[in-house]
């Protein structure tokens, strides 16, 4: 009798010494699929060679299985007979608690090996997993209140109060008694630093302005930067053609379920917040974690929720900030395509582009010109240099413009408080920047 072939749910196993081999590999399944079956008493080819059984061996298998396998599952442990009565058995296992290890290490099923989890798949299998770190990991700080979270509990209608019921009724503590990171970032104390930076320009090379949501609870941060999208999204009339037509800067509802995602999925475990980055041309939301292991691209853009932070995301619906549908994702693939998500070292980035030049940005312009004619002939002459040689130090500008160095120093500082030039970088390996904006200006003088 032939069982077939391997697969990435199906092993084969000669004989019972190979037992422990046998459960790295239901491990193995365990984290590919959900669910394996090992075959004890068959060839590699399929072919059914018989096991003896005597009258403890399913429960040896069973205890071994208690030994190695974490965390525990519940196996079906059967014996089988061939069509010419030869006896083999089966262990089989569904599960959906990944990671599994085996004997404290961790596999994953790739074809019919048992490949060793890299460390970034772990990372993603550990955040991912039905854990949810944010819920059993202590805080290290656990003096906390929950005024804020009251009243948001409390403006929809949910009368709560900031006691014992209030954490045991919303998971804000862990197995042993203690405020989890969840209550933390959720805490009145929540000191984790929330950024909104604004660039000059189209890249990072020059900061205009960041302003810090920190020292509350998440929802209110959450909230607070919905407001700022809301005041920096101007509307344009456009009169051409001869119809008014308004146009918003960018679309807002993308921007919010962007933005809810970021906080909500967000690996709030690995104490890293999520950000919003403001350019010319653009605002990207990122946020950590990528995608929860197991969910492929195609079934995010299609909108399938697999919630990191599962407890968290109870708290989002009960305040109205989130919903378990699957909403956000196609909203923002209808207004922009695909093309606005980007995943990357852990990192998941939402790019919503302007549809218009943002008053911000023209304003900037036209204050960093009005700038230029109150420039000294030295000043721009070394402004201009560094434009053209960025990773030049002052002493050889210095030498190039015909002044001394304690001189060029004084103008660089000058126009660093004039917010046209800026260091990036440290002292030896760093470079000049100039305002983005005055770059064209200078080149044609």
């Amino acid at each position: 009798m032939n069982l077939g072939t391997e697969s990435e749910n199906l092993e084969f196993k000669e004989t019972l010494t190979q037992l422990d081999n046998g459960l790295k590999s239901l491990s193995a399944m365990l984290n590919r699929h959900g669910r394996g079956c090992v075959c004890f008493g068959v060839r590699d080819n399929g072919d059914v060679i018989g096991t003896d059984v005597g009258k403890d061996t399913l429960n040896k298998i069973r205890q071994r299985i208690s030994e190695l396998i974490q965390p525990k599952v519940v196996a079906d442990i059967k014996t089988c007979s061939s069509d010419d009565c030869k006896t083999y058995i089966t262990v089989s296992a569904e599960g959906c608690d990944i990671p599994y290890s085996c004997d404290g290490r961790y596999f994953i099923r790739i074809v019919d090996s048992d490949e060793k989890v890299p460390n970034d798949l772990l990372r993603r299998m550990l955040i991912s997993s039905s854990m949810d770190l944010a819920r059993s990991r202590a805080s290290d700080i656990q003096d906390l209140t929950f005024s804020q979270l009251c009243t948001f509990l409390l403006a929809k209608g949910i009368h709560i109060e900031d006691n014992e019921r209030l954490y045991s009724s919303y998971g804000l503590r862990t197995a042993e008694g203690l405020y989890n990171i969840m209550a933390f970032i959720l805490s009145d104390q929540n000191n984790f630093s929330i950024k909104i930076v604004r660039f000059a320009g189209k890249d990072k090379s020059v900061m205009s302005e960041r302003t810090e949501y920190g020292g509350r609870c998440l929802l209110t941060s959450l909230e607070q930067v919905l407001q700022y999208a809301t005041a920096i999204n101007t509307t344009k009339v456009d009169l051409s053609g001869g119809q008014r037509r308004e146009k918003e800067l960018f679309d807002f509802e993308a921007f919010r379920e962007a933005w809810v995602n970021a906080c909500l999925h967000n690996s709030w475990a690995e104490l890293l917040p999520p950000s919003v980055f403001i350019f010319d041309d653009r605002i990207e939301i990122v946020s950590y974690g990528g995608l929860p292991y197991g969910l492929s691209e195609e079934d995010f853009y299609n909108g399938k929720s697999v919630p990191v932070n599962r407890a968290l995301m109870t708290i989002f619906s009960l305040t109205g900030f989130a919903e378990q549908s699957g909403h956000g994702v196609p909203v923002i693939v209808a207004r922009y395509g695909r093309k606005a998500f980007s995943f990357s070292n852990g990192m998941l980035t939402v790019t919503i582009p302007f549809s218009y030049e943002p008053d911000f940005g023209s304003l900037r312009k036209r204050m960093s010109h009005a700038v230029l004619p109150q420039l000294t002939e030295k000043q721009f002459r070394i402004l201009r240099y560094l434009a053209e040689n960025p990773t030049s130090t002052l002493s050889a500008a210095a030498e190039k413009e015909d002044m001394s160095l304690a001189w060029a120093k004084k103008i660089a500082l000058v126009l660093q408080s004039m917010s046209v030039l800026a260091r990036v970088g440290s002292k030896k390996t760093g470079e000049w920047k100039v305002d983005p904006d005055l770059l064209d200006y200078l080149q044609d003088k």
